[in-house]
């Protein structure tokens, strides 16, 4: 009884248990039946003469699942009806047994102390010749108490199990026959013509029910995100969207938005909610057979086609209030086309605002001529930012914009990807990019997840980001995203979480940007055609957007270690360096060929990764130099920059550490100042490691592929590498607690591996793969970075 008061003879005497079997249900049932049975036939006794064709057959196939899902429904009547005859009867047996027991106690002389009293305490009654003590007076008063207390505990516990049966009853009954079964196109049309008059209170709450019956559970809502096709959708709930809205009009719409909006009460807030998830699900076209972006009202589909970002009347009076009505939808993905309109409405604002573009400034349009500056700026901010939100989740529309087309092969009409994609990049969001991210950063997961539609769709999708990202032909994408404005800030600096949404998308296909096949790592849809120089240059741009966040400094709860994007990329190149000796390892039997392989990759990787940290650091020092000259003044932040490109990487060279050859490399001058290395503030790495040699970026591999080989203790393995469940310890631990050389632990864990061949292939493909990485350029070469990343090849 979790949520009700404790039971005392009081409410044990209202309840009437019989009551409950009176609803008659039985009779409800039996009626559903017969009346379904008899739609049925009405359909079937119109002759064929009068009625043929689609119509007929359409209704007939109608009439025939609506009498075979009411036979459902009356059979779970049915069940409630059981439910509800044997509580009564077990209830009304309980009530009784513990009516029993009082009137045994009465004849004994014990009474109840109060009616009230949830312990059900007993007092006894004595004869005037009684020879009882009060000792055991008292012991009797506790055995009967404890006796009549355990009959009502048993009443409680057989009212409380009973309800249970009847709320599954009931909830049975609910989901086979919820509230939106009753919907219609019908009540959608009326609903939506009550508009033309204003909104009343009791109109406006009949809606606002209907709408929230014909919402989406959580559970559909998560499917329709991942792309499925909902079939579960009542086609009562479909037409009632479609003529709901197709009928109320784009003022009539916002107007009900604001009447739900001044209710101030939670109903109020539920309907507001519903009234934007309505017009998405009805957008979806993974909705049934009645929705989609053609059965959206006209003048959402005539919005939708209106791409003049500068239109300011179309912006205050659809954009403004579209994007109030959207921001408070839940987590309901549009349809492909219409979330692709949305993130083509949030990149045109975006583009608005360009730097030096010489244009009103944008939020002038957001508005009226009263509002103040701020108030406009935050208007403008928060539509933009709610189209690409909204627009985001549904990834077939991001991968429309990435690729300039839908899922069917269909180009978007009049649109060019470059500028498009582009302008949501540079734009200079108010989040630092964080919403904008959602347009790329599902490819991690989508990539990952083994589905083989999900990961065709991010394979389509990051093959479109990479060649916009990466190009440096023509206009040379890849420039102007290191260089989003005149201070020649690159689009990490300014939106730090999109670099990291970049390098989330980037994860699944490390081992393909290193020079990897694209089937045989599990993407076949990522294959860029390019030369494999090419390929190496393009990856290095890639990694060198992601490292242009290089915001290091203090930990925060958004940036728990205090490191950029592009410390997290070195971070995970790392990890998967680890992972392809685990491939190479469990491979080592059956095919050991591909631990040269994989161990070339990974080489090649970490030197890729190093090339975009320093390729992000060398253009701010471009950046910078420029800004020297122009302002005649010297300015040695770049300095400080320099410095925290690498401070608390795992394994990647910290410059003060190059400099003085820790590494085994000579410092370049762009890289560190000689003169700088002793007054620069050196933060040491909080990661595994102090410095990315030969020695510990091979013993990462090696480490894998002990895991891989699933290497149990002996001689050749030591114990102390090895937790008390008999696993390998994480490398951090075996790092930590060895107290030699690096190049020793290497060598005793090439040992363990007791395997001369794969060892001999794990080195062989590590020194093809560092030769390889610097083989097409050189990322410590001034020229080289400027003639051939960020300007491209010759």
């Amino acid at each position: 009884m979790s949520g009700h008061p404790p039971l005392t003879k009081v409410i044990m005497d209202s309840w009437q248990p019989w009551e409950l079997a009176e609803a008659k249900l039985t009779g409800l049932a039996n009626a559903i039946r017969e009346n379904s049975e008899a739609a049925e036939r009405t359909v079937d006794q119109v002759p064929i003469t009068s009625w043929a064709g689609g119509a007929r057959s359409a209704a007939n196939a109608r009439a025939s699942d609506q009498n075979g899902w009411a036979k459902k429904v009356a059979a779970k009547v049915d069940d409630l009806q059981t439910a509800l005859d044997n509580a009564a009867a077990a209830i009304d047996s309980s009530k009784t047994a513990v009516n029993s027991a009082l009137l045994g106690a009465s004849m004994q002389r014990f009474l109840l102390v109060s009616e009230s009293d949830p312990s059900w305490k007993m007092r006894y009654v004595p004869k005037e010749d009684d020879e009882l003590t009060p000792g055991q007076i008292a012991d009797r008063e506790r055995e009967m108490t404890s006796f009549v207390k355990g009959k009502a505990d048993e009443l409680a516990t057989t009212a409380s199990d009973h309800a249970a049966l009847i709320q599954t009853a009931v909830g049975n009954l609910n989901t086979i026959a919820p509230p939106a079964l009753t919907l219609s196109a019908q009540d959608g049309r009326r609903h939506g013509q009550l508009a033309a008059d204003g909104w009343t209170d009791e109109e406006a709450a009949a809606v606002g029910r209907s709408l929230r019956a014909a919402g989406l559970s959580d559970e559909q809502i998560a499917r329709l995100t991942n792309g499925e096709k909902l079939n579960d959708v009542p086609r009562g709930v479909q037409e009632y969207l479609h003529t709901f809205y197709g009928s109320v009009g784009s003022d009539g719409l916002f107007d009900l938005k604001s009447k739900f909006d001044g209710m101030h009460t939670p109903a109020g807030d539920s309907w507001s909610k519903a009234l934007g998830q309505g017009l998405l699900t009805l957008s979806n076209e993974n909705v049934g057979a009645n929705s989609g972006y053609q059965y959206l009202p006209g003048w959402v589909q005539d919005w939708a086609s209106n791409h003049n970002s500068n239109d300011g009347a179309r912006i205050r009076n659809v954009d403004v209030p579209l994007a109030g009505l959207l921001a408070h939808s839940g987590t309901v993905p549009p349809g492909e086309r219409f979330g692709t309109e949305l993130i083509r409405k949030a990149a045109g604002g975006a583009s608005r605002s360009a730097d030096d573009s010489g244009l009103i400034a944008p939020e002038t349009n957001y508005g009226g001529p009263h509002d103040g500056h701020e108030t406009l700026k935050r208007t403008y901010e928060d539509t933009i930012r709610t189209f690409m939100d909204v627009g985001t989740r549904n990834h077939e529309a991001s991968a429309a914009i990435l690729t300039g087309e839908y899922s069917s092969g269909e180009k978007l009409a009049a649109y060019d990807r470059d500028d498009m994609v582009g302008y949501v990049l540079k734009h200079d969001w108010d989040d630092g990019g964080d919403v904008a991210g959602g347009l790329i950063d599902w490819i991690r997961d989508s990539g990952g997840s083994g589905d083989p539609t999900r990961v065709a769709l991010a394979d389509r999708a990051f093959s479109g980001l990479f060649d916009f990202a990466t190009s440096t032909a023509d206009s040379n994408n890849f420039s102007k995203l290191m260089n989003v404005n005149t201070a020649g800030d690159a689009i990490g600096t300014i939106n730090p979480h999109l670099a990291g949404a970049l390098r989330a998308a980037s994860l699944p296909y490390l081992n393909i940007l290193a020079g990897g096949e694209s089937g045989v790592h599990g993407h076949p849809g990522f294959d860029p055609d390019v030369a494999p120089d090419e390929m190496q240059r393009r990856a290095a741009r890639l990694f060198t957007l992601v490292a242009s966040d290089n915001t290091y400094g203090a930990p925060t709860d958004e940036n728990p270690d205090g490191t950029g994007a592009g410390a997290d990329l070195y971070r995970d190149i790392l990890d998967q360096t680890i992972r392809n000796g685990t491939v190479a390892g469990e491979l080592a039997s059956t095919e050991p060929h591909q631990a040269r392989s994989l161990a070339e990759l990974s080489a090649n990787l970490r030197a890729l990764g190093q090339s975009g940290l320093y390729g992000a650091e060398y253009d701010l020092q471009l950046d910078e130099d420029a800004t020297t000259e122009a302002d005649n003044a010297a300015d040695t932040k770049i300095r400080n920059i320099v410095t925290s490109a690498s401070a608390g990487l795992t394994g990647v060279p910290h410059p003060a550490v190059i400099a003085v050859g820790a590494a085994g490399t000579a410092a370049s001058p762009w890289l560190l100042p000689a003169e700088s290395a002793g007054d620069i503030e050196f933060r040491p790495p909080t990661g595994v490691g102090s410095g990315g040699t030969a020695a510990e970026d091979e013993i990462r591999l090696v480490y894998g592929a002990l895991r891989g080989i699933d290497a149990a203790p002996d001689a050749g393995a030591p114990a102390e590498w090895y937790s008390g469940d008999g696993r390998l310890k994480p490398l951090a631990d075996i790092l930590s607690e060895h107290k030699g050389d690096q190049g020793e632990l290497l060598s005793a864990m090439e040992g363990a591996l007791d395997n001369p061949q794969l060892v001999e292939s794990l080195r062989a493909g590590t020194s093809t793969g560092n030769q390889q990485g610097r083989m097409n350029f050189d990322p410590t070469d001034p020229d080289n970075y400027d003639n051939m990343i960020l300007n491209g090849s010759d």
